[in-house]
């Protein structure tokens, strides 16, 4: 009970509860399933496969930069419940849709890239509900812990999803993974229905939508703290969280690891993630987390510049593990800050905002660092992003 109360006084209460564990096997299942799309596609693709990789991050990433805008009103003027739940059976129909056409032998690089579009508008929509969402769900004293779930959620279950299908990547048919894969992230849609919480945020009636989406940003552009994390954000995603469209290249060309190599450094930043988590789980004072974001901000660099050095598996995935604990710790701690100071009248805005500096600008970066690993060496980007 002593251990519960100091890492997990969010998960005393229902609605959270069973909101957490559907976030639990639905992420498992989308990392799991985003690990074997990199390697199909890398294989699929006949020329540049390095650029497919980045093109379909890029597609995966892109409505981060437009669909929040929409997402931010719909989570304030509508039940955040039900936008999550919807964001989720989107999600599960895309899953459903690349498994059919695996198994029926009829899948192309332009498949993927379209249901990776469809997929990333429901990813957005996804996280901006969960954040808004999980405010409503705990009292304001266990918001710092609910916010560290919840990020355990997105990076913590890379080491759950791609570690349970790395070693059946070079064992079975591809095919059976994503089945698998789609089976388990309808358990997470079905968690996810049984919140009963209703809670929505506060638009102005009288005004219209261009009005009611600038309020968020008029919030946040002149509130210090919110401006300076979304610039700090902002950076950290573009130079050194895009390193995901990499993997494939760097198991492949660097360390010829082949597709198992990927889901195993999947894995370890999962697992980087859980430590990152844990460590942050009891943490309350504001102060201390300020201290802890300047600390992930700076060692976030460390693992990229390890990762480029890597000459075998070990190595590599010792820069995987390091870059899970700082992405991890500095992305929580960043959503911490900002639902903290967040009024909920406006945190579906807000969190739409911050999805924009993180997700929507990182697009960019995917697509760039998938590009010129078809050009440079992988290492070299890797470098130079961390420096």
């Amino acid at each position: 009970m002593q251990i519960r109360s100091r890492f997990l006084p969010s998960l005393s209460y229902k609605n959270y509860r069973v909101m957490w564990f559907g976030h639990i096997v639905g992420e498992s299942s989308s990392w799991a399933l985003g690990a074997a799309e990199g390697w199909l596609i890398f294989n699929l693709a006949e020329n540049n496969p390095s650029s497919w990789v980045g093109a379909v991050f890029f597609a995966a990433m892109i409505p981060w930069f437009i669909a929040p805008l929409v997402v931010g009103m719909l989570t304030d003027r509508f039940s955040r419940r039900n936008i999550l739940v919807l964001a989720y059976a989107i999600s599960l129909l895309h899953g459903m849709a690349l498994t059919v056409l695996i198994f029926t032998g009829s899948i192309q690089v332009w498949h993927i890239l379209l249901l990776a579009v469809v997929n990333g508008i429901a990813r957005a929509v996804h996280m901006g509900a969960i954040e808004s969402l999980a405010a409503n769900l705990v009292p304001a004293s266990d918001l710092p812990n609910a916010y560290t779930l919840v990020s355990a959620g997105y990076y913590a279950t890379r080491l759950i999803g791609p570690g349970l299908i790395a070693p059946l990547m070079g064992m079975t048919d591809i095919k059976w993974i994503f089945l698998s894969c789609v089976i388990a992230y309808a358990v997470g849609l079905y968690l996810v229905m049984q919140v009963t919480a209703l809670s929505t945020g506060k638009v102005d009636p009288e005004r219209g939508l261009i009005y009611n989406t600038l309020s968020g940003f008029r919030y946040v552009y002149s509130h210090p703290v919110l401006r300076s994390v979304m610039y700090v954000v902002m950076f950290h995603c573009t130079l050194v969280m895009s390193f995901e469209s990499l993997l494939p290249a760097v198991s492949d060309n660097q360390l010829g690891s082949g597709g198992g190599g990927v889901a195993y450094m999947h894995m370890m930043v999962g697992l980087g993630a859980l430590v990152a988590s844990i460590a942050l789980a009891p943490v309350r004072g504001h102060g201390i987390l300020g201290q802890l974001f300047l600390i992930s901000a700076v060692a976030s660099s460390v693992g990229n510049v390890v990762l480029a050095m890597a000459a075998n598996l070990p190595f590599a995935m010792a820069g995987t593990v390091v870059i899970g604990i700082s992405h991890t710790a500095f992305m929580t701690i960043a959503t911490i800050m900002i639902q903290s100071v967040a009024p909920d009248a406006l945190r579906g805005r807000i969190t739409s905002i911050y999805l924009i500096h993180a997700g929507g600008l990182m697009s960019f970066s995917y697509f760039a660092n998938g590009a010129l690993a078809d050009i440079y060496v992988p290492s070299r980007i890797l470098a130079v992003g961390g420096i």
